[in-house]
C-alpha cells in the first residue's frame, strides 16, 4: 500500500476521533475562535471543538479554483521577433510571456488551483496557540491531479504556515514558525511575507509594536539545493537576515502613527542582470547591508479616510567585483534611495449610496541618475507588496510579475533594470538570485484613481487605473546574440530614456453566493507607453539598429470559484 494512501488513512481516523471526543465533552459556552487572529485567516478554520483538557480546537480549509487567460503580457515581443534568436535560442522567444507566481511558472491560458487545510488549537486563557496551514497551490492538468500534485510515495500538499505562540504575560506575546508577518504599510513598499522566524508582540493600550527576526535565505546546510559542503570558514555567513519592527502610537480609534525599521543583510546575492545569470556571467557575491527608517500615519475624520508614508533606505555593499569589470564600476557601493507615498478616500456610502469609495492616490521611489558614481539611489524594499494594498489585486498584470515591465511578484517596483551597475539591495528572496530588486533601479512615479462599490452586502465591484513612469534613464541590453558585437560582448547596449512606462486598469467583481462560497470575475488590461515601446525594442536590436517596437495591449481575464469554512 502506499504511503500516502495510508497517510490519509491515518488522518480521516484521526480527525473522526477527536471530532467524537469534542462533540461529547464540547460545552455550549464554547468560544468561537474561529476569527481569533492567533489561528489563522478570518472566516477559516470554522469547525470548532474543546476536548476533555479545555483546549478549543478548530478545523476548517478553503478552496480557490481559478480558470485564467492571459494574452500579449510581453506586448507582442514574441511575434515581433521576426526569426531572431535569444540568446542564440537557448531561450525561447516567449520568454517574455511567461511569469513565476505562488503556482509556479505561468503563461497564457491556464487553471491554477490553491487549496489549504486548516488545524487550530489554543487553550480558553489563550497562553499559547497553535495554527498550521496544509497548502496545494498548482496549475492542473490531467496528469497532475491524477498524480495528486506529487508522485506516487508523496503528496502535492505541504506546510504553508506553521505559527505558535506563548503569552509572556497578558500584554506581551512570543512567536515562532512561518505565518503572515507584514508592516502596517497601506503602500506595500517595506515588507510582507511568511518567512520562517522569530517574533515579539506587544499591546500596550495606546502603543503596540512587534519585533522580529526571520531568515529569508540559508545556505550553510541543506536548505540549498545546489549547496556546496565547505570547511570555509565564510561558510555560516552567506545568508540573507532580516531584523525589522515597528511601533505603532494610536492616536484615536481611527488614527494611527507608525514608526519602523528594517535591516536587510545580504550575503547570498551574485552581481548582476537576469541576462547575465541567463548567461551564466554573473560576477562576484558583496557583502550588502540595506538598512530603512520610516513614518507613516493613516488617518480619518469624517468621511475622508487617507495614509501618507515615507520611507528612507540606506547603507552599503562592499565587495562588488565591478571595479575593472565596467570602466565606471566600483568595488564599493553606498546605499541611498528613498521613497513616499499617500492615498485619500471618500466613503460616500450613506451620502451616494451603493456603498461608493473612490480613491486617489500616489507612489514615489527614488532611482539612480548616475552609474558612473559610488552610489546606488534606486529604491528597492525589502520586499515590496503593492499587490496586496487598494492600489492592486491578485488579478493584476504587473503585480503577478511581468518581467518586461521590470517586476516580480507581489510589487511594482522595475527592480530588474538599471543603469549598468547591478547590484541587488532587496527584494523578493525566492527570485534575487535573478537579479530582481538593483540599486540601480530607475525608481518608478504611479498615480492611482479608483474606486470600490457595494450596492449589496453580497456584491462588490472594485476598479482602480494605475499609470507609472520611470523617473531616470536606463541601460538595456539586447537578448538576441549579434557575432558583429563580439568585441563588445555580443549583446547590443541600448539607452532608454525615464518617462511614461504605460497604464493599467483593473477590474475585479464578487459576488458572495453564502458566507462560505464565492465567485470572483476579473478583467485587466495593460497599456504600454514610450518607454515600452523603447525597451522592447532595445531587447531585439542588433549592430544593424534597434528591434521592432512592440505595443500590444496586455490582458488578464479570470475567475474565482471559491469555498471557505
Amino acid at each position: 500500500m502506499r504511503k500516502s494512501t495510508l497517510f490519509l488513512k491515518f488522518t480521516g481516523i484521526l480527525l473522526a476521533a477527536l471530532l467524537t471526543a469534542g462533540t461529547a465533552v464540547a460545552q455550549e459556552d464554547t468560544p468561537d475562535f474561529a476569527n481569533d487572529p492567533l489561528v489563522g485567516p478570518a472566516g477559516t478554520g470554522t469547525i470548532a471543538l474543546e476536548t476533555p483538557g479545555n483546549i478549543m480546537m478548530s478545523f476548517g480549509a478553503r478552496a480557490r479554483i481559478i480558470p485564467t487567460s492571459e494574452n500579449e503580457w510581453d506586448f507582442g515581443f514574441s511575434d515581433d521577433l521576426n526569426g531572431l534568436q535569444l540568446l542564440n535560442g537557448d531561450i525561447d522567444k516567449s520568454f517574455f510571456k511567461g511569469h513565476g507566481n505562488e503556482s509556479g511558472w505561468v503563461n497564457e491560458n491556464y487553471i491554477r488551483t490553491e487549496t489549504q487545510i486548516y488545524f487550530n488549537a489554543m487553550p480558553r486563557d489563550r497562553k499559547w496557540s497553535f495554527h498550521a496551514a496544509l497548502e496545494f497551490d498548482r496549475p492542473i492538468d490531467t496528469s497532475v491531479v491524477d498524480a495528486r500534485g506529487g508522485s506516487e510515495t508523496s503528496s502535492g500538499f505541504g506546510l504553508e504556515r506553521l505559527r505558535g505562540s506563548y503569552a509572556i504575560n497578558p500584554n506581551l506575546r512570543f512567536n515562532a514558525g512561518w505565518d503572515v508577518w507584514a508592516m502596517p504599510d497601506p503602500a506595500g513598499l517595506t515588507y510582507g511575507d511568511d518567512a520562517p522566524g522569530f517574533w515579539l508582540d506587544g499591546d500596550y493600550g495606546t502603543f503596540d509594536f512587534s519585533v522580529a527576526y526571520f531568515k529569508l535565505s540559508e545556505s550553510n546546510w541543506g536548505a540549498d539545493s545546489k549547496i556546496e559542503w565547505t570547511t570555509d570558514n565564510d561558510s555560516d555567513n552567506e545568508d540573507r537576515d532580516l531584523y525589522t519592527g515597528y511601533l505603532n502610537y494610536n492616536v484615536s480609534e481611527s488614527n494611527r502613527l507608525t514608526g519602523l525599521y528594517m535591516y536587510d543583510r545580504i550575503r547570498n546575492v551574485a552581481t548582476g542582470s537576469l541576462l547575465d545569470v541567463l548567461s551564466e556571467q554573473t560576477g562576484d557575491t558583496p557583502n550588502t547591508d540595506s538598512h530603512y527608517l520610516g513614518l507613516i500615519y493613516e488617518g480619518g475624520a469624517g468621511l475622508v479616510n487617507y495614509f501618507v508614508e515615507g520611507i528612507y533606505q540606506f547603507g552599503q555593499a562592499d565587495d562588488t567585483g565591478l571595479d575593472g569589470r565596467y570602466a565606471y564600476g566600483h568595488d564599493d557601493y553606498d546605499i541611498n534611495a528613498f521613497a513616499f507615498a499617500g492615498d485619500l478616500e471618500l466613503d460616500l456610502g450613506d451620502s451616494a449610496g451603493w456603498g461608493l469609495k473612490p480613491h486617489l492616490g500616489f507612489i514615489y521611489t527614488s532611482g539612480d541618475d548616475d552609474p558612473e558614481d559610488d552610489n546606488l539611489e534606486g529604491y528597492t524594499g525589502v520586499m515590496a507588496f503593492q499587490r496586496w494594498t487598494k492600489f492592486g489585486g491578485e488579478n493584476t498584470i504587473i503585480g503577478d510579475g511581468n518581467t518586461m515591465m521590470g517586476t516580480v511578484l507581489y510589487g511594482y517596483l522595475p527592480g530588474l533594470y538599471g543603469n549598468g551597475t547591478p547590484v541587488v539591495v532587496g527584494g523578493l528572496p525566492n527570485t534575487t538570485g535573478l537579479g530582481t530588486a538593483r540599486g540601480d533601479n530607475p525608481g518608478l512615479t504611479m498615480t492611482s484613481l479608483g474606486f470600490s462599490l457595494t450596492p449589496k452586502r453580497y456584491l462588490m465591484f472594485k476598479s482602480n487605473i494605475n499609470s507609472f513612469w520611470w523617473n531616470e534613464d536606463i541601460s538595456v541590453r539586447s537578448w538576441v546574440a549579434d557575432p558583429a558585437l563580439a568585441a563588445e560582448g555580443f549583446f547590443k547596449e541600448t539607452k532608454v530614456d525615464s518617462g511614461y512606462v504605460g497604464t493599467e486598469w483593473d477590474n475585479e467583481l464578487l459576488l458572495a453566493l453564502s458566507k462560505n462560497t464565492f465567485i470572483k470575475g476579473q478583467a485587466a488590461l495593460l497599456f504600454p507607453g514610450e518607454v515600452m515601446d523603447d525597451v522592447t525594442a532595445a531587447r531585439s536590436a542588433t549592430a544593424a539598429g534597434p528591434g521592432e517596437e512592440s505595443d500590444d495591449v496586455a490582458y488578464r481575464l479570470g475567475a474565482e470559484f471559491i469555498w471557505q469554512f
